[in-house]
């Protein structure tokens, strides 16, 4: 009897606990709003899933860009293939004579912009990380 006594305790603590819990006027308290939460929780979870799987399979996606990269480079050094990089560079959406300096500027001002998505994401890539 008292198992089922402790037992029941238990779930009306987690059911007292479930109804305190409100993602609007939490995330208002943050400073922010029950949209932000949510979408942090998706990149949260994306981010898991995306360290999650790439713990399972670094060495096949390693291996596997580095041969592509490989090929490329090859081929393009052969002049059997071009690559417009002004047009790369326009279609990743920075500037068509962006250098590897603009292009990390452009992407730590991102980083700034978006503080939670990119938090939210780099934490929920290394617990699945660390998981996987």
């Amino acid at each position: 009897m008292e198992l089922s006594n402790t037992f029941s305790l238990f779930i009306d603590w987690l059911k007292g606990l479930w109804e305190s819990v409100n993602i609007k006027v939490w995330a208002e308290s943050v400073g922010g709003t029950s949209a932000e939460a949510v979408q942090a929780a998706i990149h949260f979870g994306v981010g898991f899933a995306v360290g999650f799987l790439f713990k399972k399979y670094f060495k096949f996606v390693f291996f596997s860009l580095l041969a592509t990269v490989l090929i490329i480079l090859f081929l393009e050094y052969n002049k059997v293939l071009e690559i417009n990089w002004q047009s790369l560079n326009v279609l990743l959406g920075f500037e068509p004579t962006a250098d590897i300096g603009g292009i990390l500027n452009a992407t730590f001002d991102w980083i700034k912009d978006n503080l939670l998505i990119f938090v939210s994401s780099l934490v929920g890539f290394l617990i699945g990380y660390k998981l996987g």
